[in-house]
């Protein structure tokens, strides 16, 4: 095994002799990556945002308000009806877009009449008259800002976000146009300077630890970059920061940003707004993992929760370059830093085979079957095991010079 290991290195060293002169990477080593430029600029181009005026969000939650109004003068038990957002036959995948609500959706009902549902038609009622009142005055709230207002009466912070998130989704609109935002948990670093919120000048290059992703992102603007190259997006914040001591975002031309597992709507959003601003290929770096590809899959497609918004926060133009499963046997990872996969984690593998974007892309089959039929994982950990810095010399490069994403 270890005369395979050092083989392997061997090959990918002589690679990286080639392609890089004095810290440099040549010309050709980028081919790969201009060609993918090209083509999502031909595919993508700026992605629309389209926004809804205050006042029609506004109106929105009047009609709602009204309905009530006239069921109750009519002697009917008040209700509203809600998409089901845990089901996929709810949504319909886009080729180029993403994830988006269908016309005809399965519908829950929430009425104050029926025991089961009378606390939740009332929290609606109540978060709605919050709403409401923060967009009339022109103020915006953190989610946890409206929890701690009255935490006895939402009880745990998790029901108050979902609550939200049904409302927008009732609505049919973004969360945020709620003036309802999230304490943003993504950060980024490299040749990257922008416009925050108060108009002050970020230069994301002067971070070591790389910069906070903003909680009004919407007001960021002004991307600017000299030398990026590409974005690669990080999926953990242990390997971004292993990445950030090896100066792989000055040495490699790209900027990186994480969401620190599974993103948040301010990392997914900022990333849409770099591509727009900039028009450079985004890669993504997943563990091989059903919960990586799920990841991966949430920042590519968006997520069935929020495919009222996918609009703003899929990124169809993202490519995967690994970890991939196929990668754990063609690098001979050692077994030790190969995990079993657990019965449940098998089951996951199959359902995601079933997600309705898994068909029009053979390779992310391919590497979910081989997964559930191997039964084997890895994190992106487990290639340090083949050198102290494999991952930034080596992998991510050897990718990028041969074109290796889906």
């Amino acid at each position: 095994m270890g005369g395979k290991i050092d083989e392997i290195k061997l090959s990918f060293t002589k690679t990286l002799i080639v392609c890089k002169m004095s810290n440099e990477y040549s010309r050709s080593f980028w081919t790969e990556l201009d060609q993918l430029q090209a083509i999502c600029r031909s595919c993508f181009g700026v992605a629309e945002m389209s926004e809804i005026p205050k006042d029609e969000v506004i109106s929105r939650i009047e009609d709602v308000i009204v309905q009530i109004v006239y069921q109750i003068s009519t002697s009917t038990e008040p209700y509203i009806q809600l998409r089901v957002r845990t089901n996929w036959k709810n949504a319909v995948y886009i080729p180029n877009e993403g994830l988006q609500m269908c016309d005809e959706p399965t519908l829950k009902t929430i009425a104050f009449g029926h025991s089961s549902t009378r606390e939740k038609f009332g929290l609606i009622m109540k978060v709605l008259a919050k709403v409401y009142k923060l967009l009339q005055t022109d103020q915006v709230a953190t989610k946890r800002d409206l929890y701690y207002e009255e935490p006895q009466l939402f009880k745990k912070q998790t029901v108050l976000d979902q609550l939200v998130d049904e409302i927008a989704c009732l609505l049919e609109v973004p969360r945020r146009w709620l003036n309802v935002v999230a304490t943003s948990k993504g950060c980024l670093v490299g040749d990257l300077t922008f416009s925050g919120p108060d108009a002050e000048q970020v230069d994301c290059s002067q971070s070591t630890n790389g910069v906070m992703v903003p909680t009004l992102v919407d007001l960021v603007d002004n991307f600017e970059s000299k030398t990026a190259r590409f974005i690669l997006v990080v999926e953990k914040d242990a390997t971004f920061q292993r990445l950030q001591d090896d100066c792989f975002a000055a040495n490699m031309q790209c900027i990186m940003i994480t969401g620190k597992g599974v993103p948040d709507v301010n990392t997914r959003l900022m990333i849409k707004k770099m591509w727009n601003a900039l028009q450079i290929p985004v890669l993504g770096l997943f563990d091989a993992d059903p919960h990586g590809i799920e990841i991966m899959c949430v920042y590519r497609f968006g997520s069935l929760a929020q495919s009222h918004d996918s609009q703003s926060l899929a990124l169809p133009f993202l490519k995967w370059i690994g970890v991939f499963p196929s990668d754990i046997k063609r690098l001979h990872l050692p077994a030790d830093v190969v995990t079993a996969l657990t019965n449940r984690a098998v089951v996951k593998c199959r359902d995601m085979l079933t997600r309705p974007y898994v068909a029009h892309f053979a390779r992310l089959r391919n590497e979910l079957t081989l997964m559930a039929e191997n039964r084997q994982k890895a994190e992106i950990q487990a290639l340090t095991r083949l050198s102290a810095k494999y991952l930034s010399q080596v992998f991510i490069p050897t990718k990028i010079k041969h074109g290796d994403w889906i």
